[in-house]
């Protein structure tokens, strides 16, 4: 038994050894407070997002995760979802999404707290006001190799250096990897 748990832990060893090493690309706990304090993207009035994973803060390669704040009486936020598909958690509150095809239909969705949204890319999607005050905790995938300056947001390249400038203010040094 010492001897397989010996060539498993080897293996780990030699898995970890290959992985190439990026100064932010670490396992981490992120805490609620530390959510609350990331810069925020205003989208429209109303609606602003912390984004706390993302290529450009983490260097993550796949998806992108954030909280998204939205007052009772936000203005419209209306999308093409061209460049990712995305997902929706009604964390608080209450989200009301209409997605357009591209043949013009609409279907309007109400969610409720607990409630999941799945949003694949090819549609249009409008964010409206639903009288409360809600949050949704949001993923999108994939990430785009260029982080958030890119999305087509006016706000776009001042928040990919915002969560530059938030990753180079909390540094970390990769921890010592133990076989």
């Amino acid at each position: 038994m010492s001897s397989v748990n010996g060539e498993v832990k080897s293996k780990g060893a030699l898995i970890r050894e290959s992985v190439q090493r990026h100064e932010y690309r670490v396992p981490r706990h992120i805490r609620h407070d530390e959510i609350a304090a990331m810069p925020r993207l205003r989208f429209v009035k109303g609606c602003e997002s912390g984004i706390f994973i993302s290529r450009d803060r983490d260097e993550a390669r796949f998806y992108s995760q954030g909280l998204c704040f939205h007052d009772a009486d936000m203005d419209e936020l209306t999308w093409e979802g061209v460049s990712w598909d995305e997902a929706f958690y009604c964390v608080k509150g209450k989200l009301r999404v209409v997605v357009t095809d591209a043949e013009g239909n609409q279907v309007e969705y109400l969610m409720n707290e607990g409630d999941h949204f799945w949003g694949p890319a090819g549609y249009k999607y409008t964010l409206k006001a639903t009288g409360v005050d809600s949050i949704n905790f949001w993923t999108t995938a994939p990430v785009l190799f260029t982080g958030w300056s890119d999305t087509g947001d006016a706000q776009g390249p001042a928040y990919h250096k915002m969560l530059i400038d938030d990753r180079l203010g909390q540094k970390k040094p990769n921890q010592e990897r133990k076989d």
